[in-house]
């Protein structure tokens, strides 16, 4: 064969693999289902939100009882604002996850 025959080959070639690749649907990239997996790190991530609202918490409240001296009061105020701070993260976790369930 000589370079004519080989590039003709070719560009028929190249026509017919672009027509087929017009005819084919256009592929969607496969998302994960929402399954085990999905529902695991949403559980995983409303328990690190708590514990950390928590604990950030009752550490700052601790701070601000051992440098104004006003034991326990401040650590007490503190885990409850840090409770509500984590329960309200919880919260958004929880619409956040339950609006993506919704649209698929």
């Amino acid at each position: 064969m000589d370079d004519r025959e080989t590039t003709d080959r070719h560009d028929r070639l190249a026509a017919r693999l672009k027509a087929a690749q017009g005819r084919r649907p256009a592929e969607k990239p496969e998302r994960p289902r929402g399954g085990i997996a999905a529902g695991m790190g949403v559980g995983a991530k409303v328990v690190v939100d708590l514990v950390a609202g928590v604990g950030l918490g009752v550490g700052i409240g601790w701070a601000l009882d051992w440098w104004l001296g006003m034991r326990p009061w401040g650590t007490v105020a503190f885990a409850v604002l840090g409770f509500v701070a984590g329960l309200m993260n919880v919260i958004r976790t929880a619409n956040q996850a339950d609006r993506s369930e919704t649209r698929e």
